[in-house]
């Protein structure tokens, strides 16, 4: 177009700040030379080209360069306020996104929207609902950005509900929504809430694209209904890395490693690039069979060959694979050489591969981590403590509980799990007695108890389960 000796008007700019907007990595002087011929040609000021220079500088994580731009002409514009206040939300100035929203001379449903997604996106998904019970409309994608928030919080009995009032309304959900929903449904093991959704889907001819698809995957494979998650899979035309990582993950959570890695032999010959979650289903298939060598190669390729830096949950995968399969001094050596702080996931699977093999002796390494860990985390001092127990060590179990009482360790996140039966999901926390059936259910787990004892079961009473939050 230069070449031509055509000049650019502002429609030049703000599809060419667009288009770097969507590849912001590594474009970013080349935005600031498009900044500078926009000055050059006289549209700095105008409104619709603004806010495509706060969009791209956003997108490149520079939200100061973003918020100058905003500054130097305070338009009534809502939609470039509207930009700057996702534009702070979205580089994690959520403080700042909220005076903006809160200063906004206008608001409309996009406001509202791209607020709330914030908070939902950083972590903050209760304010985000109160955000949302506050608006006086809402469209398609208000009730999508809260769905997905309590999805992407592991809160999905809260997105299900949502969903719920929203059909209530008489809302009509869309493809995105249906994923959210069925990954939802995953999470908590309701299989007939699925089945149901895609049978929606099918019925009110939602697109079935590879999105929609995927979460179906994840939601059968995560309810353990293998056989049917492969059929989703192997019917559909169109797969990314998500697909492939959905049936990956889902197998090996369930114990199929010999069919992991031939899927991941099928996903290197589809020239479908693997990611870190790729490697994280595969780390835990080889765990899951013993494959040592396999797990180590694979471990090795994902830096060497495919440039990804490995993460505290690959570490925390070859020290179970090691672990499990007696390798204590070398998982050992892994947890010493890893760049990061092991985390209670780590030191769990080393603790358990310690108790597993008699391996006695690692107090002292373990418990200088265990001190700089949340108190929170409270279970890998209990299996610590029953190692000691395990070789009547019990002036260390003394010591150990007297460390979890001064530091008061305690499960503040009870366990949970969930059941659906007839279409209804039943959750139970630990000690909990809130369920309406909680007395009769707990006749029933007497009455196991003692079959359990008749057929011959015998507790191992070497397993001093403190109460640790008393």
């Amino acid at each position: 177009m230069v070449l031509h000796g055509i000049e650019p008007n502002k429609f030049t700019f703000i599809f060419l700040l667009k288009a770097y907007s969507l590849i912001p990595i590594g474009y970013k002087e080349e935005g600031k030379v498009v900044h500078g011929k926009v000055f050059k040609f006289g549209y700095y000021f105008d409104s619709f080209v603004r806010n495509g220079l706060m969009n791209f500088y956003s997108k490149c994580g520079d939200v100061k360069l973003a918020y100058r731009v905003f500054e130097e002409l305070r338009s009534e514009n809502v939609v470039n306020w509207n930009t700057m206040v996702g534009g702070f939300m979205s580089c994690g100035e959520i403080e700042k996104g909220r005076k903006l929203f809160d200063e906004m001379p206008e608001r409309n449903v996009e406001s509202w929207n791209v607020v709330i997604s914030g908070y939902c996106k950083s972590g903050f998904v209760d304010v985000g609902r109160l955000l949302f019970d506050r608006m006086s409309k809402r469209d398609l994608f208000s009730w999508s950005a809260m769905i997905s928030g309590y999805v992407q919080s592991r809160r999905g009995s809260e997105g299900i509900e949502l969903f719920k009032e929203m059909q209530n309304d008489g809302i009509r959900p869309d493809g995105v929504i249906l994923s959210s929903v069925l990954s939802a449904c995953g999470q908590i093991g309701a299989l007939d809430m699925g089945r149901w959704i895609y049978a929606y889907a099918g019925r009110n001819k939602v697109k079935y694209d590879v999105f929609l698809g995927t979460s179906l995957v994840d939601m059968y494979a995560k309810c353990g209904c293998i056989d049917e998650a492969l059929r989703v899979f192997d019917s559909m035309v169109n797969k990314n890395v998500c697909t492939w990582n959905a049936i990956i993950c889902g197998l090996a959570m369930h114990g199929y490693g010999g069919k992991v890695l031939e899927l991941y032999k099928q996903m290197e010959s589809a020239n479908v690039a693997p990611n870190d979650v790729t490697f994280v289903g595969v780390l835990c298939a080889c765990c899951h069979i013993g494959l040592v060598d396999e797990g180590r190669r694979q471990f090795n390729r994902m830096k060497k060959e495919f440039g990804i830096i490995p993460k505290i949950e690959h570490y925390g995968c070859m020290v179970d694979i090691l672990g499990r399969t007696g390798l204590i001094h070398e998982a050992k050596d892994l947890i010493r050489s890893m760049p990061m702080d092991p985390n209670i996931v780590v030191l769990g699977a080393f603790l358990s591969a310690c108790k597993l093999h008699g391996f006695t002796t690692v107090g002292d390494d373990v418990m200088r981590h265990l001190q700089n860990l949340a108190p929170e985390d409270g279970g890998c001092y209990v299996l610590l403590s029953n190692i000691y127990a395990d070789v009547n060590q019990w002036d260390k179990v003394v010591e150990m509980r007297k460390m979890m009482k001064g530091m008061r360790v305690e499960k503040k996140i009870p366990g949970c799990s969930f059941i659906e039966v007839n279409s209804v999901v039943h959750e139970f926390l630990v000690d909990d007695k809130l369920h309406p059936n909680w007395r009769e259910l707990c006749v029933i787990i007497d009455r196991l108890s003692t079959h359990l004892e008749f057929e011959g079961y015998v507790p191992n009473p070497s397993l001093v389960l403190y109460n640790i939050a008393e």
